[in-house]
C-alpha cells in the first residue's frame, strides 16, 4: 500500500484529475462487449478526451482507451443519422453538414454519408467508409484523435486516486500507433491501433487520412484496436489471439441465444423483442474466469465477477439455461473463503462479493483482490445450487461441493449471527471496505424514519429470507446424500428462523416489517426490502396481506414499479440509487414472491408495469434503475444518469418475470413439473414455451388466454414427467 506521505503527494493531482474527467451522466451510451473487452462511448460513437466519465475501452478493470475523436475535414460527426449497439457489434450512421474540402470546393450539406461498422473479437475492429454522392470528385481529410489514461476502475468511479505512474509518449512505428503506460505493478499496458490503409500523416496521438473520392465513390479506412498487458518476463496477455476464430464463436453464441427466444414464441411482437434484448445482453455479460462462465454484473462500473449479482442472473435464467447455473456455482465456489482476513472482511465459507484485476489491486491498493463484504451472497449461492438441482435432477453437482455447501452453512451459523440471535449481520472491518452488505449497498441505503442511518451490525430484511431459502431448499437435498439428522436440523432452524423473523421484524404500528436490524434497534422505514422476502417464502401468512397492500400504495408503486424506499421517508429521492428508485431486478423477485404467496392480480400489475418501462426505453433495454417518479405524472420512466445499461439481473427481469406469470415450478428428483395457476396479463394472449427441461425430460407448453382464465396444453413430452397443472 501506499504510504501516507506518498499519498498526499498525489493528492492535488487527483483534485486536478478529478475536475476534467469526471462528469455527471453515461445516459446516452453505446455498449458492445465480448468476454473481457467492453467499449463505452457516446452515441456518435466518440469517447470524449475532457468529461469522459465512463467513455472508454476497458479490460482488466483499465481503461485502455479514454479519448476518440473522429473529424472530417475539423468538424465532428454532428449529423449522427443512425446509431446502434448491439452486443458485438455496432453501426453508425453520419452525413455532412456543408463544408470545404481540402481543395476548397463547396460540397453542400448530406451529400456524403458516413458509416462506421464496428466489431470487438477480442479487439475492436472499426471501418470507417465515407460515399461521395455529388457529381465531382472530393479530398477529404479523416483524422482520428486518441487517447489513453489508462486509469484503474475504482479511479475513474472517484473511489481511489490514480497511482504516481505516469503514460508513456505515443509512438508510430510507420504501421501502428502505440499507447504505453507502465503501472507501478510493473506491468506494461499498451493499446494498439493498427490502419489500413496508413495513415497520411501522425502527429503524435493525431492520425489523418487524405481520402480522394471519385464521383459517386467510396474510400475506406480500417482500424484494429488492439490491447495487451505484459508482467515482467512473460508473454503479452490479451483478450484473445485470433479475432477471426473469436467473431465465428460470438456469432455461434448469438444464434444460440436467439434459439434460445425463440422456443418462447409469444402473441406480442414487442414482448418478443424485450426478450430477444434481455438474452442478448445477458449473453453480450457472458466471461469466464479458467474456464467457468458466468454473467458480469453490469458495464462499464461493475464488468466483473460479482458474487451476488451473478448468482442472481443466473437464477433468472435457470429455466432456459441450467448450464451457466452450474458454472455459476463452480466460479463462486472457487473463490469462496477459506480464511479470515479483515483488509476484504472475508470470514471463512463466506462467498466472494466483488473480484478486481486492475493496477490498484494488484498493488493491493483496493481490498477487492477478491473482497468478501456482501452478507447475502452466501446464501443466495445455496439457493441457486437447490433451484439448479430442482431443475436438473443432477444431484452429483450438490456431492462434488457438499464441502462448499457445509462451509458457507457455517458462515451463516457462526460469522454471521454476531449478535449470537439467529440472525444474519454485518459489520465492515476493512478500512476501504462498504458500508453496507445487503444488495442495497450504498453508505445512506438503510435508515430509520427519522433520517438517521443504520448503525452496525446490521440485519437486512431480505437476507434473513435467504437464509431461510437456503435452509429449507437444502433439507431434502441432504436426505438425498443421507444426512437425514442435518436436513431435520435444517428445517428445524429454519423454522425458528421464520417464527423469530416475524415477531422481531414486524412493525405493528405500521403494519409492515422493518427494513432492518441494527445495533439499536429497528430501521422502521417503509422499503422494498422485506417484499423480497416473499420470494424466500419467510412471511407468515397473517402478516402477508399487509405488506402487499403497503407495498402497492402510491408513495411505494411507481405505477412502473416499486421504490426502493417509501416517498414519505425522509430520506426519500426519486434519484437516490437505493433510496427511491426502481430497480428492475427488485420487482421481478417481488413479483415472483407475491406468485408463491397467490396474489396473482398483484403480480400481473408489476409485470405490465415493466413491461410498459422496457418498451419505452431505447432498444428495449431496461437499465440497472431508474427514476421512482410516478408514471401519471411524467408519462415515461425516466433515466438515472449514471446506472449500468446493460446490467445482469436488469436484464434478467422480463424472463423471471415470465416465469412467475406461467407459474412453473420444477421438481426433477420426483420427475414432477408443476404449473400452479398461470396468469397472462391481458396484452400477452398466448405464449408457446418450447423444449423446457426438467432433469431428463423435454416437455412442449402452450399458455394461451381465454376472457380471464389462462389455459395450458401440453403439445409434446419427450420423457416420462408428471406435468401437473393447478388451477
Amino acid at each position: 500500500m501506499l504510504k501516507p506521505s506518498e499519498r498526499e503527494g498525489i493528492r492535488e493531482a487527483w483534485d486536478i484529475y478529478k475536475k476534467h474527467t469526471l462528469s455527471s451522466s453515461i445516459i446516452n451510451e453505446m455498449v458492445i462487449r465480448n468476454n473481457e473487452l467492453a467499449f463505452i462511448t457516446q452515441e456518435d460513437g466518440e469517447i470524449p478526451i475532457t468529461e469522459n466519465y465512463g467513455y472508454g475501452l476497458y479490460y482488466h478493470d483499465c481503461r485502455y482507451l479514454s479519448g476518440f475523436l473522429i473529424r472530417l475535414m475539423d468538424i465532428p460527426p454532428t449529423q449522427v443519422l443512425s446509431s446502434d449497439g448491439r452486443g458485438f457489434r455496432s453501426t453508425l450512421i453520419v452525413t455532412n453538414p456543408e463544408l470545404k474540402d481540402c481543395m476548397g470546393t463547396t460540397i453542400a450539406k448530406e451529400t456524403l454519408l458516413g458509416t462506421m461498422a464496428t466489431t470487438i473479437p477480442g479487439c475492436i475492429r472499426q471501418s470507417h467508409t465515407i460515399r461521395n454522392f455529388n457529381t465531382f470528385p472530393v479530398t477529404l481529410n479523416l483524422t482520428f484523435e486518441l487517447d489513453a489514461d489508462f486509469a484503474d476502475m475504482f479511479t475513474i468511479r472517484g473511489i481511489a486516486p490514480p497511482t504516481a505512474a505516469e503514460v508513456l509518449p505515443a509512438r508510430f512505428d510507420g504501421k501502428n500507433l502505440y499507447l504505453s503506460y507502465e503501472g507501478e505493478d510493473k506491468r506494461l499496458r499498451n493499446t494498439i491501433i493498427a490502419f489500413e490503409p496508413s495513415p497520411t500523416r501522425v502527429e503524435g496521438k493525431i492520425c489523418t487520412f487524405e481520402l480522394k473520392i471519385a464521383a459517386h465513390g467510396l474510400q475506406t479506412v480500417n482500424l484494429e484496436i488492439s490491447v495487451e498487458e505484459i508482467k515482467p518476463g512473460q508473454e503479452p496477455e490479451r483478450p484473445v489471439e485470433n479475432p477471426d476464430q473469436r467473431m465465428n464463436q460470438i456469432m455461434r453464441s448469438y444464434v444460440e441465444a436467439l434459439e434460445c427466444c425463440e422456443n418462447i414464441p409469444t402473441s406480442n411482437e414487442i414482448f418478443n423483442s424485450i426478450m430477444v434484448r434481455s438474452l442478448a445482453d445477458l449473453n453480450t455479460m457472458r466471461m469466464t474466469i479458467k474456464g467457468d462462465m458466468f454473467h458480469s454484473a453490469g458495464i462499464p462500473w461493475y464488468d466483473a465477477l460479482f458474487g451476488r449479482d451473478s448468482i442472481i442472473s443466473a437464477l433468472q435464467l435457470l429455466p432456459l439455461e441450467a448450464g451457466l447455473a452450474k458454472s455459476t456455482l463452480l466460479v463462486n465456489a472457487k473463490f469462496q473463503s477459506s480464511r479470515s482476513d479483515d483488509w476484504r472482511d472475508q470470514e471463512p465459507g463466506k462467498i466472494l462479493h466483488e473480484l478486481r484485476l486492475g493496477e490498484l489491486a494488484n498493488l493491493n491498493l483496493i481490498p477487492q483482490t477478491p473482497y468478501y463484504g456482501t452478507v447475502d451472497a452466501t446464501p443466495l449461492f445455496l439457493i441457486l445450487l437447490t433451484e439448479y438441482v430442482n431443475w436438473t435432477g443432477n444431484i452429483e453437482l450438490i456431492k462434488q461441493l457438499e464441502g462448499n455447501v457445509d462451509q458457507a452453512l457455517k458462515w451463516i451459523d457462526i460469522y454471521a449471527n454476531m449478535e449470537g440471535n439467529g440472525f444474519a449481520y454485518y459489520a465492515v472491518k476493512s478500512p476501504l471496505g462498504i458500508y453496507n452488505h445487503g444488495w442495497k449497498d450504498s453508505p445512506d441505503s438503510i435508515s430509520r424514519s427519522d433520517g438517521t442511518l443504520a448503525k452496525q451490525p446490521i440485519a437486512v430484511a431480505e437476507a434473513q429470507g435467504y437464509v431461510y431459502m437456503a435452509k429449507k431448499g437444502l433439507a431434502p437435498l441432504f436426505r438425498q446424500l443421507g444426512r437425514g439428522n442435518d436436513a431435520a436440523r435444517l428445517e428445524r432452524e429454519a423454522g425458528e428462523l421464520k417464527e423469530r423473523f416475524n415477531r422481531q421484524f414486524w412493525m405493528k404500528d405500521k403494519q409492515f416489517f422493518a427494513q432492518a436490524l441494527d445495533a439499536e434497534g429497528v430501521c422502521d422505514v417503509i422499503s422494498s426490502n422485506p417484499a423480497q422476502c416473499m420470494w424466500a417464502g419467510i412471511i407468515d401468512q397473517k402478516y402477508v396481506k399487509h405488506l402487499v397492500d403497503r407495498i402497492f400504495r402510491d408513495d411505494m408503486f411507481t405505477e412502473w414499479g416499486i421504490r426502493t424506499l417509501s416517498a414519505k421517508e425522509k430520506r426519500y429521492n426519486p434519484l437516490g440509487y437505493h433510496n427511491g428508485t426502481v430497480w428492475p431486478h427488485d420487482n421481478a423477485i417481488i413479483a415472483m414472491g407475491l406468485r408463491k404467496y397467490g396474489f396473482i392480480n398483484e403480480m400481473s400489475l408489476l409485470f405490465t408495469g415493466m413491461y410498459e418501462a422496457a418498451r419505452a426505453f431505447e432498444g428495449y433495454r431496461l437499465p440497472e434503475c431508474f427514476a421512482g417518479l410516478t408514471r401519471s405524472e411524467y408519462g415515461i420512466p425516466v433515466k438515472y444518469p449514471v446506472a449500468c445499461s446493460p446490467q445482469a439481473w436488469a436484464s434478467g427481469t422480463m424472463p423471471f418475470m415470465l416465469t412467475a406469470s406461467l407459474g412453473i415450478s420444477p421438481d426433477a428428483l420426483n420427475n414432477r413439473l408443476i404449473i400452479n395457476k398461470p396468469h397472462l396479463p391481458s396484452w400477452l394472449d398466448n405464449v408457446q414455451f418450447n423444449n423446457v427441461k426438467v432433469g431428463n425430460t423435454v416437455t412442449d407448453l402452450n399458455f394461451r388466454r381465454v376472457e380471464e382464465e389462462t389455459l395450458v396444453n401440453v403439445s409434446k413430452k419427450s420423457g416420462d414427467i408428471n406435468v401437473i397443472i393447478e388451477y
